[in-house]
C-alpha cells in the first residue's frame, strides 16, 4: 500500500492535495488509503536539477522520520531539457542580477530559493518589466532560469552557447543525469518511481541523443517500464484537434480561442498551462492508468 506521495515538477506540477495533477493523484490514492501523506514539491521554471534536488532531499527527511521507503510512491513530470539552475550567495553577483530583472518581460518565478523548503527567510522584491513582483532571498540560493533570457551575466549566456543546437547533447546529458539520479536513489531505497514529461521534446532530446558517448550510458541506465513517454502538453491538444507536432506552434491566444469553440478548459487564462480539466483529463486517461499497471 502507498503510505505516502512524493510529487514534483516545474510550473505543470505546482498542486497540492486538491489541485493540479497532484491533487487529482492524491485524491485517487485516497480512496485506496485515507491516511495517505503527501510532499507536493513541483516549483515554477525548475528545470531538472531543481527537482531532482528538491525531491531527494524530501526522501531523505521522510526517511530519516521513519516513513517505510516500500510505501512511498515519487512521480515526477520532468521540465525542459534546457533549463537551469545555479546555487548563488556572492552579494556582488545577486546584486547585479536583481538590479537587471526589472528589465526583463516574461515569465519568472521567486528567486535565490530555499531546496527544502518555499520559505525566504531575508526577503527582498523586484518587478519585472510586465510589472509582476516577486521575492528573492537576500542570502542567497537557488537562482532558476527557463532559457537564460532572464540574465545578461556572462556565465549565464555562455551556458546556453555552448551547445551548437538548442537541447543539444550538452544540455541532454545533464538532463537525464539528473532523471537517472532520482532513479537509481530510488531504486537503492525500493521507493515506487514514476516519470513523466511536461512536454514531448523532452524525452524526444533523451532518445535522439542516445547515443552519444556521454548519454549512452545513462540512456542504458533508464527504466523504460517506469516512464509516461507522451507528453501532458502534447496530449491536451488532441481534444482541440490539433496535430501533437503543433501543439508548440500555437499562440497562446489561439490556444485559448481554439479550447472556447470546443468548450473546454484545458488550459489556464495564460494559454500554456493546464487548467484543472486538462489536469484530470491527464490524470484520468494517462497517469492513473499507467499507476495502475505498474505500480
Amino acid at each position: 500500500m502507498i503510505s505516502h506521495l512524493i510529487t514534483g515538477g516545474c510550473s505543470f506540477s505546482t498542486g497540492d492535495d486538491t489541485n493540479g495533477w497532484p491533487g487529482h493523484l492524491t485524491q485517487f490514492l485516497q480512496q485506496r488509503n485515507p491516511n495517505l501523506t503527501t510532499s507536493h514539491c513541483g516549483k515554477n521554471s525548475a528545470g531538472q536539477e531543481y527537482i531532482q534536488k528538491r525531491i531527494m532531499s524530501r526522501l531523505c527527511e521522510l526517511i530519516d522520520q521513519g516513513v517505510d521507503p516500500k510505501e512511498m510512491l515519487v512521480v515526477v513530470m520532468w521540465s525542459g531539457t534546457s533549463r537551469k539552475s545555479w546555487f548563488i550567495d556572492n552579494p556582488t553577483m545577486m546584486e547585479r542580477m536583481v538590479n537587471g530583472w526589472p528589465n526583463f518581460n516574461g515569465g519568472m518565478t521567486d528567486q535565490f530559493l530555499n531546496l527544502t523548503n518555499n520559505s525566504i527567510d531575508d526577503p527582498g522584491t523586484f518587478t519585472t518589466n510586465n510589472g509582476s513582483e516577486f521575492r528573492y532571498n537576500r542570502n542567497g540560493g537557488w537562482y532558476l532560469t527557463v532559457n537564460g533570457s532572464d540574465c545578461q551575466l556572462e556565465f549565464v549566456q555562455q551556458h546556453y552557447l555552448l551547445d551548437k543546437e538548442v537541447n543539444g547533447v550538452g544540455k541532454t546529458h545533464s538532463s537525464l543525469e539528473n532523471i537517472i539520479f532520482l532513479q537509481n536513489f530510488c531504486k537503492l531505497y525500493n521507493i515506487k518511481m514514476v516519470s513523466q514529461f511536461f512536454m514531448n521534446h523532452v524525452y524526444t532530446d533523451i532518445h535522439r541523443h542516445k547515443d552519444h558517448e556521454i548519454m549512452k550510458y545513462l540512456y542504458n541506465q533508464l527504466d523504460q517500464t517506469a516512464i509516461i513517454k507522451q507528453g501532458m502538453f502534447e496530449y491536451l491538444h488532441r481534444a482541440l484537434d490539433i496535430e501533437e507536432d503543433d501543439a508548440v506552434l500555437l499562440t497562446h491566444d489561439e490556444r485559448k480561442y481554439r479550447q472556447n469553440k470546443y468548450n473546454l478548459n484545458y488550459f489556464a487564462q495564460d494559454g500554456f498551462h493546464p487548467a484543472d480539466q486538462g489536469n484530470k483529463v491527464w490524470c484520468d486517461d494517462v497517469l492513473i492508468p499507467f499507476i495502475n499497471e505498474q505500480v
